[in-house]
């Protein structure tokens, strides 16, 4: 009788979740109307709006998508990322980018009147109302003063516009990474702090240390690839080619299936414990013997996101990386979350990451994705306390203007150099003093077939 009602008061949820969705849409509908009539005119006309849909659906719209809502490197150009980016410029710095940068292979080519024209489309799709003026170059009002980064309902119901993209773009919140899930997908929001979720103890366990990185048991596996030198290769030596033929399933362990996560781990081992990273960022300890699990935590992250490609472990520390660029330490004996940092400044936007750190000379040395989006930060690999989660320092991997190789992106404003993401673990020379890392190709526009190769680059820093 317990199971039926439990079922019955299910299906009464179940019923009432739509008309509460209508409810909270109803509001959200209410505020836009409201916001987007207290902002005053922008200076450009209807006329100009309207001619700037056609062009843009012609030689914007492949990369950037019909509802501007970004894909692969191509930046969002409507909803809350592109306020975070341009609301505080103005009309004019925005009209000078496009006109130097797109499209690509043919800067510049559009004409002044098709670039004044898109840039008012633009506009008009982030909640910017057309008046009287028309859009000139010179044009010196803020982005923020005029426009809201919400889609007017005109453009909901309006002929030839993606109104349930655009609208779910727009008013969910699309300003987060999509973490490789391609356009138009949304990021779900973040789990809180921990839970661990199995209790249990690490017996008799034995802090890592330098001297142990740099020579490691044969028996352990402490970094992803194994070694400082990335060889991926084990010293043990009992199998042979003459009796891998014997070899026997011991055990096998199902990880967790999170919906939505995809799958790359490196575990660790030390001491026949066995750290395992599965999607949706549960770290476990297992018994490496017998495949029995010690504990396991919930370190929290995005829901459904991936696992990461390693995982570092230091003392008495396991230490690891979530898909929104957050590095966790976690105790290593009993899986309790012992600190949280995050990287980079999100003020302006939001960072990620695939891969989780190194350990080298008592630092974590960290890289960085989600770095195409335009913005004042540059992407950069970093250095954070062990102990603490403190960062130490931090290298950008995109020279700006004066910089050493600044010049190679010629006259191009540090705003828009952009890219450069090192979202590989790098390797170490521990004789040179030197880590060697592998960035992403840079990016200086659309991800047109003919931007997208990669351009890599080994960066070496000192720690």
């Amino acid at each position: 009788m317990r199971k039926l009602r439990a079922r019955l008061l299910t299906k009464r949820l179940v019923v009432l979740a739509p008309v509460l969705a209508v409810g909270v849409a109803s509001v959200v509908l209410l505020v836009q109307e409201s916001h987007a009539q207290r902002l005053p005119a922008a200076p450009f006309t209807a006329a100009q709006a309207d001619a700037g849909r056609a062009i843009y659906a012609t030689s914007c719209s492949a990369c950037h998508g019909a509802d501007l809502g970004g894909g692969f490197e191509s930046p969002q150009l409507a909803g809350s990322n592109f306020m975070r980016q341009w609301g505080d410029r103005t009309i004019g710095d925005l009209i000078g980018f496009v006109q130097s940068t797109m499209p690509p292979g043919n800067r510049s080519g559009l004409g002044e009147e098709a670039y004044l024209n898109v840039v008012a489309f633009i506009l008009s799709r982030n909640g910017a109302t057309a008046g009287n003026r028309a859009l000139t170059l010179s044009a010196g009002v803020t982005i923020g003063a005029i426009a809201s980064g919400q889609l007017p309902v005109a453009f909901q119901q309006g002929p030839g516009t993606q109104a349930a993209a655009a609208q779910s773009s727009a008013a969910s919140g699309n300003g987060q990474a999509r973490a490789g899930k391609g356009r138009g997908a949304a990021v779900p929001a973040r789990n809180p702090a921990g839970e661990i979720t199995v209790v249990g103890e690490v017996k008799d366990y034995v802090p890592v240390t330098d001297a142990m990185l740099r020579n490691p048991d044969p028996a352990d596996w402490l970094m992803i690839r194994h070694d400082y030198h990335a060889s991926n290769y084990s010293p043990l030596n009992q199998i042979t080619r003459d009796n891998v033929r014997d070899l026997q399933l011991q055990w096998v362990w199902s990880m967790a299936n999170t919906e939505g996560g995809t799958n790359e781990p490196a575990p660790i081992v030390h001491n026949g414990i066995l750290y395992l990273n599965n999607p949706g960022n549960i770290l476990q300890a297992i018994n490496a013997r017998t495949g029995d699990l010690i504990w396991e935590n919930h370190v929290g992250g995005v829901p459904g996101s991936n696992s990461m490609r390693g995982l570092a472990i230091y003392g008495d520390k396991v230490f690891l990386t979530t898909s929104e660029a957050h590095l966790i330490a976690v105790d290593a004996r009993a899986g309790k979350k012992l600190w949280e940092t995050v990287i980079g400044d999100r003020s302006k936007g939001d960072f990620r990451t695939s891969s989780g750190p190194i350990l080298v000379k008592g630092k974590l040395i960290q890289g960085l994705g989600g770095c195409e989006r335009y913005r004042d930060e540059k992407c950069f690999i970093s250095a954070y306390n062990p102990d603490t989660g403190a960062l130490l320092w931090k290298f950008e991997t995109i020279a700006r203007q004066g910089q050493p190789g600044g010049d190679t992106w010629g006259t191009l404003p540090n705003l828009f150099r952009a890219g450069g993401e090192a979202w590989i673990t790098g390797s170490y020379d521990p004789e040179l003093n030197l880590t060697y890392w592998e960035s992403r190709k840079l990016n200086r526009g659309c991800a047109s077939a003919a931007n997208r190769a990669p351009a890599r680059l080994c960066i070496r820093v000192r720690p």
